[in-house]
């Protein structure tokens, strides 16, 4: 008797603990915000990107940006559009401070990903 209740207590444990460990936030997404944007600071570069999904791939697109030498980049935003695709985007080099940028957009194993990538600067 004692083991059935036992046994019981742990069943319900367990799926109570379950249930915690395996949802996740539907609208978490993958974005991107560097640096900050300033009165009198300029659009200098925006663009949407995006890749199809291809199944059990991992898709990835560098974007590269460069100013002219006394232009400096103040703020860096990718911004994932429309329905969550799990997309990862990272600076790969440059970016706040300089002149130039890179941003690499990469999909999830099996998705594809939108992205609204803007770049602002002095």
């Amino acid at each position: 008797m004692k083991a059935g209740l036992f046994l019981l207590a742990v069943i319900a444990a367990l799926v109570a603990c379950n249930d915690a460990a395996v949802v996740q936030n539907a609208v978490a997404r993958a974005n991107m915000h560097q640096g900050s944007y300033m009165p009198g600071d300029r659009l200098l570069h925006s663009g949407y990107y995006s890749k199809n999904p291809i199944y059990n791939a991992v898709q990835y697109q560098d974007i590269t940006y460069r100013a002219a030498n006394n232009v400096r980049i103040t703020y860096l935003e990718a911004v994932e559009q429309g329905v969550t695709q799990w997309g990862i985007p990272t600076l790969r080099a440059g970016g706040v401070g300089y002149n130039q940028a890179t941003i690499r957009l990469t999909s999830a194993r099996g998705y594809g990903y939108y992205y609204l990538v803007r770049i602002y600067g002095r």
